[in-house]
């Protein structure tokens, strides 16, 4: 830093004592040299007085052109929440609930909203203009004016011994049967038709489990503009649905466990986790593919400190835009950034090795620091760091991994106060955490 600073102190005196050179004035009489001098100096002061001007005319045109355009308004950086956090690679092209896939035209852009009344909403549209202004107004909660919107896609279990159309009765009472034509789509049982006589609603039902407990899906599809074109292009599209016999699938009973870690970016709010569900199902399934995949969203949980057990830590805000772990058996999904202009889904490879190991498994680890001493839904145990993904839920008495409920042991113990479990260790034995002598104390 001193040298530089010398060096600049020099260069400053350097350029102080060397003015520009200037040739010599010749040894002249006194009085000739009057003459000349006066002459000299008169012209060679109107030649720089026009060539200053000349110069300063010409470099202000240069330099300063915006004087002959109107002045443009300071550019601002847009936040980074107004903007995708990448660009789309994969954009989907089917709808998914309850193992029933629905595809549709490359042309239309699917706009996810909040459930209405527990019951899944989306609207499609074929510009993009149209999908910013649907958008906006699903954020909002309320869109008056579209051109496709479908509504319902809940997965029903009918009750045991009922048939699908007494349980409907009883349920869902708004949905008429008897007006509705009686056919088959992918195999199975359906009933369609238009509700009104407009044509501006159509009512769907399709059977999507036949065997034990039985179920159906009901979509309600409708228009506010019915010079789009695009309810019909739907009812076109419905004897191409795909339904496969609807199976619930545990983590650690998938065949493949392929791990990702998940950024989630969204300009819809929401706080249902069900939603994120029919996302993920709809966002993440293979382009034209008719094979049924399943997504598990985990997070990282709280370590426990003190007294205090470690648990989920879920996002406080925003469902859609968060960070997860994503366990799956898709094996056709890579790194990359999946989605659409309102939604995007950005998966990347995992650190840990063999991350999907942990999701399906909150005992499975490789070394000793994988494990935590933490509740894990409503036990509470050694096991690894994530924890899935669900709606909070209520639990009894905590269960201790091995000991019992807190009740039982409060009992037992005779405590007066809380029960508590102390430990020797963590340690992973066999690729299972365990805690080492665990035993139930009063606190």
């Amino acid at each position: 830093m001193e040298n530089q600073i010398n060096v600049g102190d020099q260069n400053t005196q350097q350029i102080g004592q060397n003015p520009v050179n200037q040739p010599p004035v010749p040894s002249v009489p006194k009085k000739q040299r009057l003459n000349y001098w006066m002459i000299s100096t008169i012209i060679l002061f109107a030649v720089l007085l026009v060539g200053s001007a000349f110069y300063f005319l010409n470099t202000r045109k240069e330099t300063n052109p915006s004087q002959d355009l109107p002045q443009s308004q300071p550019s601002i950086e847009p936040s980074a929440t107004t903007l995708p956090t990448g660009s789309v690679t994969t954009k989907p092209n089917q709808i998914r609930i309850g193992r029933l896939q629905l595809t549709y035209p490359d042309s239309w852009i699917p706009i996810f909203a909040t459930p209405n009344n527990d019951k899944n909403v989306i609207f499609f549209a074929k510009t993009e203009q149209e999908a910013q202004t649907l958008a906006s107004c699903a954020s909002a909660g309320s869109c008056g004016n579209y051109s496709l919107k479908l509504e319902d896609f809940a997965n029903y279990a009918v009750w045991q011994n009922s048939t699908i159309e007494d349980f409907i009765k009883q349920v869902r009472s708004d949905i008429q049967l008897s007006s509705l034509q009686k056919t088959t789509i992918g195999g199975r049982e359906a009933w369609l038709g238009y509700t009104d006589s407009q044509k501006t609603r159509y009512q769907a039902v399709i059977v999507t489990s036949s065997a034990q407990p039985k179920s159906f899906v009901a979509i309600t599809a409708s228009t506010a503009n019915t010079a789009s074109g695009m309810l019909e292009e739907y009812i076109v599209k419905l004897p191409t649905v795909k339904v496969s016999e609807y199976k619930s699938v545990k983590p650690n009973e998938l065949t493949v466990k392929k791990g990702f870690v998940v950024e989630m970016t969204s300009s819809l709010n929401a706080q249902d986790s069900s939603l994120v569900n029919f996302i993920l199902d709809s966002l993440l399934a293979p382009k034209n593919s008719t094979t049924n995949y399943s997504y598990f969203l985990y997070t990282e949980s709280i370590k426990s400190s003190g007294s205090s057990i470690g648990g989920p830590n879920y996002p406080k805000d925003n469902y859609l835009n968060s960070k997860y772990f994503l366990l799956t058996d898709n094996n056709q999904l890579s790194d990359g950034v999946y989605g659409t202009n309102q939604v995007q889904i950005k998966l990347s490879t995992s650190s840990t090795k063999n991350l999907g190991l942990f999701l399906a498994d909150p005992k499975y680890c490789q070394q000793d620091t994988d494990c935590q001493y933490r509740a894990n839904f409503c036990t509470i145990g050694a096991f690894n760091p994530y924890h899935q993904f669900a709606t909070p839920w209520g639990c009894g008495p905590g269960d201790f991994e091995g000991l019992g409920n807190s009740e039982e042991l409060h009992t037992s113990l005779g405590c007066q106060t809380d029960v508590e479990v102390k430990y020797d260790s963590l340690k992973c034995v066999s690729n299972s955490c365990q805690a080492v002598n665990a035993k139930a104390v009063c606190k």
